[in-house]
């Protein structure tokens, strides 16, 4: 299997993510790409792993504040554009800290879209009392249409389905209110035309997505984003809460609450979760939190490496062909 790692784009530069590639070879066997400034990156390896990594040398950085379209054209020699232009070749997944909008961008007009699928979307999963929860958009498509977020809800069942195992699986669309009636005119249209799938089960509020009733969770990007962070967050708040509460508490029973408190924050923790699909591409093109550690770039790997294995794309191609 081969890998390609977009260096260029990281909040906390290139030596973290190489780091957390160095740590996925050591639990997976593959091969893996570095694509940036190579020089840099040789030496951040420093001749680890020889047989296992490559290395392709990249001049061009695109950034959050440019306009996706014009970057993704006009910056050939940038690392994105790079990986873009070998993942079309024998490469088997792509993984990025870049700008969303430059991937998303990228993933339609090069790595290019299954048929049946207008735009790619930006999917994670998040644990709920039932198990694990799928939510897309979030992120990817801030502006949608209603038939965008039908065409999210079929992926997201596939992949629930497929890959979760939910063979008994119940989509929500994300709204203000439970009630058929409730929501924007976006909201209304998309309920109407949801309707038509025995999976569809109705509207969800976003108070409720960790309860775990819905195995899939339907949104724009925009939404979903927040809905997201919030997650994120309030997880956050919850740690450094209980933090302040275990400093009043004696040591033996620090020990005993604090493995809780680490196994009950840990798959929200975009860390320990590493990467999020685009689903929807023909091959995949996974996106991983801009702040993500060499432990969020390790998992992230190892996701991306699970998606191939699992042949994702394939099955959801197999079932949107059906829909």
């Amino acid at each position: 299997m081969k890998i390609l790692l977009d260096t260029l784009g990281s909040d906390k530069g290139a030596s973290e993510l190489i780091e957390g590639a160095i740590m996925a070879l050591e639990r997976k066997d593959f091969n893996l790409t570095i694509v940036g400034n190579e020089e840099e990156n040789r030496n951040i390896v420093n001749k680890r792993f020889e047989d296992k990594i490559d290395f392709v040398n990249a001049t061009e950085t695109i950034e959050n504040n440019e306009s996706p379209t014009k970057a993704i054209r006009s910056k050939k020699d940038s690392s994105m554009r790079k990986c873009f232009d070998l993942l079309n070749e024998d490469y088997d997944g792509f993984l990025s800290t870049g700008s969303t909008g430059a991937l998303l961008t990228g993933a339609t007009l090069i790595t290019k879209r299954l048929d049946n699928v207008s735009r790619p979307c930006l999917m994670v999963t998040v644990p709920s009392l039932k198990g694990d929860v799928v939510v897309l958009d979030v992120g990817a498509n801030v502006d949608v249409t209603s038939e965008l977020l039908e065409q999210f809800a079929k992926m997201g069942y596939v992949y629930s389905k497929n890959i979760l195992g939910k063979e008994d699986c119940k989509v929500g669309l994300l709204n203000i209110g439970v009630e058929e009636h409730k929501g924007d005119s976006l909201r209304l249209e998309t309920y109407k035309n949801l309707s038509k799938y025995p999976y569809f089960k109705g509207n969800v509020e976003a108070r409720d997505v960790l309860k775990g009733d819905f195995d899939v969770v339907v949104t724009d990007g925009f939404s979903g984003n927040i809905l997201l962070k919030t997650i994120e967050g309030s997880v956050e708040f919850i740690k450094t809460l209980a933090k302040s509460k275990l400093s009043k508490l004696d040591e033996k029973s620090q020990q005993s609450i604090i493995p809780m408190i680490k196994s009950m924050s840990t798959g929200i923790d975009y860390n320990s979760v590493g990467s999020a699909p685009f689903l929807g591409t023909k091959k995949p093109v996974f996106k991983a939190h801009g702040s993500s550690n060499r432990d969020a770039i390790m998992s992230g790997i190892l996701t991306l490496i699970k998606f191939v294995e699992e042949d994702v794309t394939d099955k959801l191609k197999k079932e949107l062909a059906n829909e």
